[in-house]
């Protein structure tokens, strides 16, 4: 053989041996979530989850967020900028179709609604489903899940998962921007994260369905919230510096860390409020919108508008919320006496 044609065939071969490494994109043109072991640096860690990026053939391919059930098994919810998808560590054919149930039901139309009919494809001893808006939501918004493939089901929680979604979109918004850092051990938690260790709730009183909490730091009050019970996606805040009107609406919302006019509503007939929000991840891993306002600048709608008026609603982009607001007069008296003890 010429050491001219050795060269040439040493040449292909090296090619062929290292484009058999590289992830090849699937069918609408993303990759798998599991696609490029060998490119997934890591990334973030957030309640629980660790986020990676992946890199395919030098370009960005995707991020997940992985976390482990209690036997050790672990499992992945990621995306590719195009697909979200779940991957579990267990084995079917390509084009499966099966079902997903979350806190019990189907979640086709949302949380809770609609049918539990997933499908998605399979690689290297993973079953990877397709998630949709509805899906995604369902994720959001429940406890467990149940994903059937076959005669095989396989569960699993869903806690922090909505602040894993959240740093995966982050991810990849980046394009991965981070990743490469070795996954050492977890990150120190945020004030936030830590909070069941380190700084908790402490009862302060009641007033009908409402509850008024302490947020305590060992002995130290660092800042008191009230909310209704029976209508959890409004709760105000209140520290030694601002207070703060705190809503969700159970959808988008917007990005995290995004800021957005809103218009705030009060009775039929008034005239509404123009006001600034910002997009939050609230104590319980979940995107919550935040209106805040300085303790030094005089009434506001905590000591005004809202103790006066029977209902409160937010509109503004991807943002409808309207709650009654029924004895919240008398659970903000309880509030700011709580306020008093802020240190």
């Amino acid at each position: 053989m010429s050491n001219m044609r050795c060269l040439i065939l040493c040449a292909s071969l090296a090619l062929n041996t290292s484009g058999s490494a590289i992830a090849q994109q699937n069918d609408y043109g993303g990759y798998d979530i599991v696609s490029a072991p060998e490119g997934e640096s890591y990334y973030a860690d957030t309640r629980g989850w660790r986020v990676f990026g992946a890199r395919v053939g030098g370009r960005f391919g995707y991020c997940f967020a992985e976390t482990a059930r209690g036997d050790g098994s672990a499992f992945r919810l990621g995306w590719d900028g195009q697909q979200w998808q779940i991957a579990v560590p267990i084995t079917s054919q390509p084009d499966w179709e099966g079902t997903l149930q979350i806190d019990g039901a189907g979640s086709g139309q949302g949380y809770r609604r609609g049918g539990d009919f997933i499908s998605g494809t399979a690689s290297g001893g993973w079953t990877i489903a397709w998630l949709g808006e509805a899906e995604l939501d369902g994720l959001r918004q429940g406890s467990s899940a149940v994903l059937g493939v076959g005669k095989s089901d396989y569960d699993f929680r869903l806690a922090g998962s909505t602040a894993a979604i959240l740093k995966v979109k982050e991810c990849v918004g980046r394009s991965g921007a981070g990743a490469g850092q070795a996954a050492g051990p977890a990150a120190p938690p945020s004030p936030e994260e830590a909070m069941p260790a380190e700084v908790m709730p402490v009862s302060f009183g009641k007033a009908g369905s409402w509850v008024i909490n302490e947020i305590r730091a060992g002995n130290r009050v660092l800042a008191c919230e009230v909310y209704d019970t029976r209508q959890p996606n409004l709760r105000f805040e209140i520290d030694r510096e601002n207070s703060y009107i705190d809503f969700r609406d159970g959808g988008e919302m917007g990005d995290l860390g995004q800021r957005k006019p809103v218009r705030i509503l009060f009775d039929p007939g008034d005239d509404p409020s123009q006001s600034e929000v910002e997009i939050i991840e609230g104590r319980d891993g979940k995107k919550w919108g935040r209106i805040t306002e300085g303790r030094a600048d005089g009434p506001g709608y905590l000591d005004d508008a809202i103790p006066n008026s029977g209902q409160i609603s937010f509109i503004g982009q991807n943002i409808i919320l309207e709650t009654g607001l029924s004895g919240s007069n008398r659970a903000l008296d309880v509030f700011f006496r709580c306020s008093d003890g802020i240190r």
